[in-house]
């Protein structure tokens, strides 16, 4: 078993709170949430390797209304909203 280095920090308090409200919704404790968060800084490229592309990119795009059948058919396969 590996020892922790215990860590203090000083933060805001409405980033403290904030951060208390993710690692709750996540499950899991703020300690969690701030090592997560470290490793993935430290590693950045086997952290985002293990993220499915769909989820890193999930959100941050929008597509341009389109009538065509092609976009029709992409909207109902992956159940796209259609704007």
């Amino acid at each position: 078993m590996r020892m922790k280095t215990r860590v203090t920090l000083t933060v805001d308090p409405k980033v403290s709170h904030r951060a208390k409200d993710v690692a709750r919704r996540q499950g899991i404790s703020l300690s969690a949430l701030v090592e997560k968060l470290l490793a993935e800084a430290a590693c950045p490229s086997s952290a985002k390797s293990s993220t499915p592309f769909s989820e890193r990119w999930k959100g941050k795009m929008e597509l341009e209304p389109s009538s065509d059948e092609r976009s029709s058919r992409l909207h109902a396969k992956y159940k796209l909203s259609k704007q």
